[in-house]
C-alpha cells in the first residue's frame, strides 16, 4: 500500500467517523437516520483500524526485510 493511498483512506475513515459523531448528537436514537449514521461511524472505525493495520505491518516486513 502506498504512503498516498494509506493517507486518503485515513483522511476518509477520519471524516466518516467525525461526520457521524456530530450526527449521532443530533439525531434521535429509534430513527432510521440514528442508525444508518451508527453504522457509518462502525464501517469508519473499521476503516481506521483497517489502515492503521496494514500500516503497521508494512512497517513491520520493511524493517524485518531491511534487516537481512
Amino acid at each position: 500500500m502506498g504512503p498516498q493511498i494509506g493517507r486518503v483512506a485515513l483522511g476518509w475513515a477520519a471524516f466518516l467517523v467525525l461526520a457521524s459523531v456530530i450526527l449521532l448528537f443530533t439525531l434521535t436514537p429509534g430513527t432510521p437516520e440514528f442508525v444508518v449514521t451508527l453504522f457509518t461511524l462502525c464501517l469508519g472505525l473499521l476503516l481506521g483500524l483497517i489502515v492503521v493495520a496494514l500500516v503497521v505491518v508494512t512497517r513491520r516486513r520493511e524493517k524485518h526485510e531491511g534487516g537481512q
